[in-house]
C-alpha cells in the first residue's frame, strides 16, 4: 500500500476530494488541518470552519439568556442604525 500526502489551497481541496472519492482503488481519504499561529484553521474550507465552530459550540448554551429572539434582533438592528 502507498500513502500520498498532498498540500493544496482550500478552494481546490473540496474538488480534489470529490474527484478522489470516485476512484475505485482509493481506500481512504484523510484530511489534516493546519492551525496557524493565531489559532485559525488555515486548511479548512469555509463550510468546514462553520461546521467546526457549530460543533465546538454544542452544549454550551450560548444564547440561553435570550428570551425573545425577534426582539433581540430588533435591538441589534437599532445599534446598526445609529449615527456615530
Amino acid at each position: 500500500m502507498t500513502i500520498l500526502k498532498i498540500t493544496l489551497e482550500d478552494e481546490q481541496a473540496v474538488s480534489l476530494k470529490n474527484l478522489l472519492k470516485n476512484v475505485a482503488y482509493i481506500k481512504k481519504i484523510e484530511e489534516e488541518s493546519v492551525v496557524s499561529e493565531n489559532g485559525v484553521f488555515d486548511k479548512m474550507s469555509s463550510l468546514e470552519r462553520i461546521k467546526q465552530i457549530l460543533e465546538d459550540a454544542k452544549g454550551k448554551d450560548l444564547f440561553k439568556d435570550i428570551k425573545d429572539p425577534s426582539e433581540w434582533q430588533r435591538e441589534i438592528r437599532k445599534e446598526w442604525d445609529r449615527d456615530f
